[in-house]
């Protein structure tokens, strides 16, 4: 009996299903019923019952559930050790981020991450959130840096930050002489926006239609260069966290106004990690760096904000 085993036969107990226990474990069905088999054999009793579609655990088949899970959690410990004691001297770690958070919010902390420890060999990768979060469960990367984080089963969520959103529009625009504007004055508008997939962009829909502001939806981007350039040659405005146009706002390319109420325009930032996974020296230190310095940038804002 292994451990492949016993995760295969409690992701069956957890779904209820035989196909969603061979999806999660990248198996055929018929390999979880054989091996359902094996271990129903190895064990002399019933391990589940079949009816209604719905698998359900025997009394037999709770009491082992019970004890591969706790198998299952300490062997995750252990790994999550030796992986820490082997961190600890090779210095690796892999972080995840999205585009928008990872070249605005997160690079000038791997900066000073790399800065004071050189030794760490850090590998960064910008890519999708569906991405990251695959990546973090299955254990290819440390850690993921994500906005609008997801509650997940096998998910640790820490939060980081709150990113205020503001409209972005062309310097031109008749918004950009505006400090503060109701959302109401966006009915109407032409507006460019983050691709439907992109959970910065399901969030302020949701926002925008709280405020029951229908904006006139023309172009859509997964990309947020090519979004802020659109801005610029006046295609349309757009809801933007402010981090992310400070550099064009103070060349003059782009323009911006704050929304009322800001309280509840604002993009939470997080990092994820693998539930139940030990943190390795390495982690740690980024976790602490990010941590330290992002209160310590809210702090400021905070003061400059009361002046």
């Amino acid at each position: 009996m292994n451990t492949e085993v016993l995760k295969t036969f409690c992701d069956l107990v957890d779904t209820g299903s035989f196909s969603k226990a061979a999806g999660v474990n990248y198996i055929s069905q018929s390999a979880v019923s054989q091996q359902l088999a094996r271990l129903e054999r190895e064990l002399a009793t019933q391990l589940v019952t079949r009816g209604g579609g719905i698998v359900t655990p025997t009394e037999a088949g709770k009491a082992f559930y019970r004890g591969a899970k706790d198998i299952l959690r300490r062997y995750e410990q252990v790994l999550g050790e030796v992986r820490s004691a082997a961190d600890s001297i090779r210095g690796v770690l892999r972080v995840g981020t999205i585009y928008s958070v990872g070249f605005y919010l997160l690079d000038p902390y791997v900066r000073e991450f790399l800065k004071a420890h050189p030794e760490v060999n850090l590998h960064v990768e910008y890519t999708a959130s569906s991405r990251i979060y695959t990546a973090v469960i299955n254990d290819q990367m440390d850690l993921g840096v994500v906005a609008y984080p997801q509650r997940q089963r096998l998910v640790e969520i820490i939060p980081l930050v709150g990113e205020e959103l503001v409209v972005v529009c062309p310097p031109t625009h008749r918004l950009a002489r505006r400090k503060t504007i109701d959302a109401a004055e966006l009915n109407g508008e032409k507006f460019v926006a983050f691709d439907k997939s992109i959970p910065t962009r399901r969030n302020i829909d949701r926002l925008l239609k709280g405020e029951r502001v229908k904006v006139n939806i023309v172009m859509e981007f997964d990309n947020i260069e090519l979004l802020k350039r659109a801005i610029y040659v006046e295609s349309g405005l757009s809801i933007l966290p402010l981090d992310n146009v400070v550099r064009e706002v103070r060349l003059g390319d782009l323009g911006f106004c704050r929304l009322r109420n800001a309280a509840k325009w604002v993009r939470s930032v997080a990092v994820i990690r693998r539930r139940g996974k030990t943190p390795s020296p390495a982690e740690r230190m980024l976790l602490g760096i990010l941590r330290a310095e992002l209160a310590k940038a809210k702090r400021g804002s905070s003061r400059r904000k009361t002046r």
